[in-house]
């Protein structure tokens, strides 16, 4: 595990705390107590996660993350704040956060969202650029399908899950796998959702050109007509 995290926590036990736990999951981690420093070592040390406290002495969280974003740093950034009331959370998300956590907070929760950030910033294999099969294109970088040169709109769910089916073409998919790589197995998440969407991208795709199968209690498979 190569990913590297810096903590900006002026609690010295709970940076402690949290470096102990995510050193032993195996992260690379930084830790220092004030926004200064923050920013120092932010662009010294090159993290691929920043958790940042907003009750800082002197400089605060919102002010460190503002100023960042403003210098064009994408850093994902995850808040860990004491301060729960729901305008701190929406002025956080304005601001650039990609998630906020609200102390007390349980380790393992902590330790599943920095996962999930870590999947969503994945760097993704973009190549080849646009797949094609059959009616359709698929152009990733631009988040755009074309079914028979026509565009037609597709939500991020779908745009996802047709990427999955495109880049394997033929194959039988379990209902397991798509919520493992699509949906990365969110608890709330059930297989009918999945059923649901797949009805939503029959209704888009023509079935003269290419349909979503399904093979009885194995999955669904993409082939040509």
């Amino acid at each position: 595990m190569n990913e590297k995290i810096l903590i900006v926590e002026d609690d010295p036990r709970m940076r402690s705390g949290l470096m102990d736990n995510l050193q032993f999951e195996g992260y690379q981690v930084t830790g220092t107590w004030n926004a200064d420093l923050g920013a120092k070592l932010w662009h010294e040390v090159h993290p691929n996660l920043v958790i940042l406290d907003l009750m800082l002495p002197g400089k605060n969280g919102f002010r460190l993350l503002r100023e960042m974003r403003g210098k064009g740093v994408a850093t994902p950034v995850l808040i860990l704040s004491a301060r729960g009331e729901v305008w701190d959370k929406v002025k956080g998300f304005r601001l650039g956060a990609d998630d906020y956590v609200v102390k007390p907070f349980s380790i393992m929760e902590l330790l599943e969202r920095i996962r999930a950030i870590f999947r969503r910033n994945q760097p993704r294999d973009l190549t080849p650029v646009v797949i094609k099969f059959s009616g359709l294109e698929l152009d990733l970088l631009n988040r755009i399908l074309l079914v028979d040169q026509l565009r037609v709109s597709l939500t991020g769910r779908q745009f996802e899950l047709m990427a999955y089916f495109l880049r394997n073409p033929g194959r039988v998919i379990s209902r397991k796998e798509l919520l493992e790589k699509v949906w990365f197995s969110s608890p709330e998440i059930s297989t009918r959702t999945v059923d649901v969407h797949i009805a939503a991208l029959r209704k888009i795709i023509p079935e003269n050109d290419v349909q979503i199968e399904t093979v009885y209690k194995a999955g669904y498979r993409l082939v040509a007509e």
